[in-house]
């Protein structure tokens, strides 16, 4: 039976000094199974809850033709997700990571950018340019607001296309791939310390941050890494990436003009060519 460590009783630097000591690859795999048990057995699941963008409607304008309008959009529910955990041990950070990477990049129900959030508070902004004097009548009132409504709906379609389809059990299995490769390929401390100095002679506190920063870090750059291949685009540090005018997926930026995947401009040629040759038959008919 593999041992799941205790996360508040064993120190992350341990485990990591452990397995880099192990000769063979069975005790690595069970020091590192024992390590990802822990992890996913942490108390710090990954969880999301509704937030909604309130307002109240004054008294003395509820009762009219606007403020009835505006009182039908007091309250803009959205989905948002737990970002932070209050227990910071290594074992929480690390998990609080790994949910934040799924919930950024994976789960669509969580939308948050800028663009699409700006869109959501602007009915709680119109009302308080109403209410302060700004002349509006109930027509307006409702096509603007009607306007900006539907516009979100498409903003956060588009960016639900713009993230990858993943389970989260599928998920866990390629965070685990990732995690090995932290393991294998870190380096311990003392490695460090007389070439760079990374760390003075602390204590064990300052090696769990040192190692819990190293995993962070490393999982941000093998997803990315993961981005690029779930998309078929080529990796590089002077690359430059865009997103597909019509399915969101991620596309290299090779010039002002490239719009489209290969995929959706294939699928756009194919109508084009449609559409000229019925133009064309329709034409030679009528000839």
């Amino acid at each position: 039976m593999i041992h799941i460590y205790d996360c508040n009783e064993t120190f992350l630097y341990e485990i990591i000094e452990k397995y880099k000591e192990l000769q063979t690859q069975e005790q690595k795999d069970e020091v590192f199974s024992s390590f990802c048990s822990a992890i996913w057995s942490c108390g710090n699941k990954r969880r999301t809850y509704k937030k909604a963008i309130r307002f109240k409607v004054a008294k003395n304008l509820l009762g009219t033709p606007v403020g009835q309008v505006f009182d039908a959009w007091s309250m803009i529910e959205y989905k948002y997700y737990k970002s932070v955990s209050k227990n910071q041990n290594w074992c929480s950070i690390i998990r609080q990571k790994i949910n934040n990477i799924y919930t950024k990049y994976f789960d669509k129900e969580v939308i948050l950018n800028k663009e699409y959030m700006d869109l959501l508070k602007k009915p709680k902004q119109l009302y308080y340019k109403w209410a302060s004097g700004v002349d509006m009548t109930e027509e307006n009132a409702t096509s603007v607001i009607d306007d900006i409504m539907d516009k979100a709906l498409t903003t956060k379609e588009r960016f639900q296309k713009e993230k990858m389809t993943l389970s989260w059990n599928e998920y866990k299995i390629i965070i685990e791939g990732f995690l090995r490769k932290c393991f294998d390929n870190c380096k311990l401390i003392d490695e460090y310390e007389d070439k760079t100095k990374l760390v003075n002679n602390f204590d064990f506190i300052t090696e769990d941050h040192f190692y819990v920063k190293y995993i962070n870090r490393s999982l941000s750059y093998y997803i990315r890494n993961y981005q690029k291949e779930y998309y078929g685009v080529k990796r590089g540090h002077n690359n430059k990436y865009t997103r597909c005018k019509q399915c969101g997926a991620l596309i290299e930026k090779t010039g002002n003009k490239k719009m489209y995947c290969g995929e959706c401009k294939r699928k756009n040629d194919l109508i084009r060519y449609k559409k000229y040759n019925e133009k064309r038959n329709t034409t030679n008919r009528k000839a």
